[in-house]
């Protein structure tokens, strides 16, 4: 059978990269121990131009890794400690761009206890926001620290413009004092009266 337009194909294979896009260098056709052949059984000439960079068809086979993580804001901190009902932020720093589907979570340390901080907002680009609302009850005095690899999908997915699975391997983040946890209230210790003077003690975390 003969054809006028000849389709070749080729399988992305892992570890290949080209951000310019696929190119295709002057007189890459060849035989391979083939024939070309017109009707009149003619050898075809090979020899054609090149093609440059298609920016349609890059090729990204990197996943996005974790470059780093941080605790970066919280809503009703004073004086670097957190109570029932404030938020803490917690930003994830990857290596490229990221799309984030459902709701992947980080685990926090607090106290001693492990807690989830959910997915917030940030997707699309290299900056992915997880918040965690503190509890009645939660109490640490070193500050909120993050195991490593404590980052999971929960279900969600985490991947690059060309749909590479993130890598979600990353280091510890130690306590930050910057983020301590205090949600007891102080009380009322002892009290005494001298000379019309009342004295109240308090206890406090």
């Amino acid at each position: 059978m003969l054809f006028r337009s000849l389709v070749f194909t080729y399988t992305i294979l892992s570890s290949q990269t080209d951000t310019n896009g696929i190119s295709i260098d002057a007189n890459s056709l060849s035989l391979n121990s083939g024939t070309l052949k017109d009707a009149a059984g003619n050898d075809a000439t090979l020899t054609h131009s090149a093609v440059t960079d298609n920016a349609s068809y890059m090729v990204d086979t990197t996943a996005p890794t974790v470059s780093s993580i941080a605790i970066t804001s919280a809503s009703g901190i004073q004086n670097s400690t957190l109570n029932a009902g404030d938020t803490v932020s917690v930003t994830v720093s990857m290596s490229e761009a990221t799309t984030v589907t459902g709701t992947p979570r980080l685990a926090l340390n607090i106290g001693g206890t492990t807690v989830y901080a959910n997915y917030a907002s940030g997707s699309g680009t290299s900056s992915l926001v997880f918040t965690y609302t503190i509890l009645s009850s939660q109490t640490d005095a070193n500050g909120i620290s993050i195991d490593a690899n404590s980052l999971s999908l929960n279900s969600g997915t985490l991947k690059d413009a060309a749909g590479n699975n993130a890598t979600l391997t990353h280091s510890a983040v130690t306590d930050n004092a910057s983020y301590m946890v205090d949600t007891t209230a102080p009380t009322v210790s002892k009290a005494s009266s001298s000379d019309k003077i009342i004295i109240i003690d308090y206890t406090d975390n």
